[in-house]
């Protein structure tokens, strides 16, 4: 899925959400330090991208950087602290789906679409950072598209109760409920959209 042509550079933002996806597939540990030199070879960039895309992860919380220690992966969160950030989630969600539902083009209704589409065949393949990423990516699109301003709030907050992404006890339940929010987005029922969502966050 990140694959990338000979000589292709990969861009920060690329670079951002495949770290992302790994964060919340759970393949760096809680407090695992990250070093740029490590990543650089990786992406085949220099250190400079890898450098933008730690700024851009700490800013949005999942990383932490401390003087003279470097960057490192953020603690996991107490169960209390979890509650919290979930209903905070869920209510920012709400706010941005309800502006969604009034305003999504039929290019963003399609886009939407194909974000559910992708959502399932990753689970129908059993791939955990698959389902992970595709988990966020469908939900940030309606986020996005109501709110910039809200987007890294809630971004922060997704990727830090996603890390280590656990909602694999059942896939066809996994696929139902997304397939009950965004049916109900397009039949623009705001009431019966706003309860899935909740099913499936909370």
């Amino acid at each position: 899925m990140h694959r990338k042509k000979p000589n292709e550079d990969y861009t920060r933002e690329e670079i951002c959400n495949i770290l992302r996806s790994d964060l919340i597939a759970g393949k760096f540990s809680h407090n695992q330090p990250l070093r740029e030199i490590t990543l650089a070879k990786r992406f085949g960039v220099s250190r400079g991208p890898i450098r933008d895309a730690f700024l851009k992860l700490t800013q949005e919380g999942s990383l932490v950087y401390e003087t003279n220690r470097g960057v490192r992966v953020h603690s996991a969160i107490a169960d209390d602290e979890r509650r919290v950030m979930m209903n905070m989630r869920l209510q920012l969600e709400k706010y941005c789906m309800d502006i969604y539902i009034d305003q999504a083009t039929e290019t963003d209704l399609h886009e939407l679409e194909l974000l559910l589409e992708r959502f399932k065949a990753a689970c129908l393949r059993d791939s955990l950072p698959g389902v992970a990423e595709c988990d966020l990516s469908l939900h940030r699109h309606w986020v996005a598209r109501a709110s910039k301003n809200l987007e890294p709030i809630w971004l922060g907050l997704a990727v830090r109760i996603l890390m280590k992404y656990s909602r694999l006890e059942s896939f066809n339940e996994s696929i139902e409920e997304h397939e009950n929010i965004v049916n109900s987005i397009l039949v623009k029922d705001k009431e019966r959209a706003s309860k899935a969502l909740s099913l499936n966050i909370i």
